[in-house]
């Protein structure tokens, strides 16, 4: 059965349209575990490791296995549901916590969301601030990922949301044959207030992308940044 790439927000034309309340960071837990369990070391966190990932969900819509950005397969030891990945037989990106079996099985403690943005030519650019932590090439070569902080605080209206997109801005072929594609990060702030900031993660696929280096700009409080990557 053919899979689609999904993730748990809206997506048009390539743009996140991203409510204040889903930037939250590990929205699902499974498992606790006693302040004397995890002060010995023993406890279901002592061993975890988080890894951005593709999470598949079977007919029944449980996640059943996912495969992370060193590409490395997990087996769910025990297969569970998500708000964040709602529909069956449907590939999800996330930021899995989980603690590693012998086996070859993981134990999956949380979740954390992670937006997917395709890039695409966008006519009206908006690019309200962001504060950037990290932007970093998957080893499997498969995305570019983006960890934000984007200033956020309480709304009276679910109209009033962040949008995030990623325009794609030039390709340019050099003498040589190599293609260098530049790229923007879309941010419009909309009417949300900026009281607090809230980490969010994106990750922009690249398997269509026929580039040897990519460039990223971001626009930050503190001036645009860029980021070039070597794709091949």
């Amino acid at each position: 059965m053919k899979r689609g790439v999904s993730n748990s927000v809206v997506q048009c034309s390539g743009i996140l349209w991203l409510p204040p309340l889903c930037l939250c960071l590990l929205l699902l837990f499974f498992s606790s575990c006693t302040q004397d369990a995890y002060d010995k070391g023993e406890g279901p966190y002592s061993q975890m490791v988080a890894e951005m990932a593709d999470g598949y969900t079977a007919a029944d819509k449980r996640v059943t296995h996912f495969v992370t950005d060193d590409e490395e397969h997990y087996t769910v030891a025990e297969p569970f549901t998500s708000r964040l990945m709602e529909k069956g037989d449907t590939v999800y990106r996330a930021v899995f916590y989980f603690n590693k079996r012998e086996t070859g099985e993981a134990d999956v403690v949380g979740l954390d969301r992670v937006g997917v943005i395709q890039p695409r030519k966008i006519d009206e650019m908006k690019t309200d601030p962001v504060k950037m932590e990290s932007v970093w090439l998957a080893k499997s070569g498969r995305y570019l990922n983006l960890s934000l902080w984007l200033m956020t605080g309480a709304v009276d209206s679910q109209e009033t949301i962040h949008m995030l997109g990623c325009r794609q801005d030039t390709l340019m072929e050099h003498s040589d044959g190599k293609r260098s594609l530049y790229l923007t990060l879309y941010h419009d702030q909309g009417d949300v207030p900026e009281y607090y900031s809230a980490r969010a993660y994106f990750s922009i696929p690249l398997s269509e992308q026929n580039a040897d280096t990519i460039t990223l700009r971001i626009n930050t409080y503190d001036g645009e940044k860029k980021r070039k990557f070597c794709l091949r």
